[in-house]
């Protein structure tokens, strides 16, 4: 969506964000940012987060992933 067209909507905008939805604005037809709603950025975090803790403790063995996990504090 063109940044201006979400300034002129952002009511609608972020109603729509609210309800699941992500919105990638675009500057001259090229992606240069998403709004996305708090609960699926802090999905996506943890879910990034899993997968550097899985590549960083690839080589353990026989290490249960809540022992990891309390580790890093999560």
């Amino acid at each position: 969506m063109a940044i201006t067209k979400v300034r002129i909507n952002l009511g609608a905008v972020i109603e729509r964000v609210m309800n699941g939805e992500r919105i990638v604005l675009e500057k001259g037809g090229i992606p240069v940012a998403t709004i996305m709603n708090p609960q699926d950025l802090e999905a996506l975090e943890d879910t990034v987060e899993l997968i550097h803790l899985k590549r960083k403790h690839a080589g353990e063995r026989g290490v249960p992933l809540e022992k990891i996990l309390k580790r890093h504090g999560l």
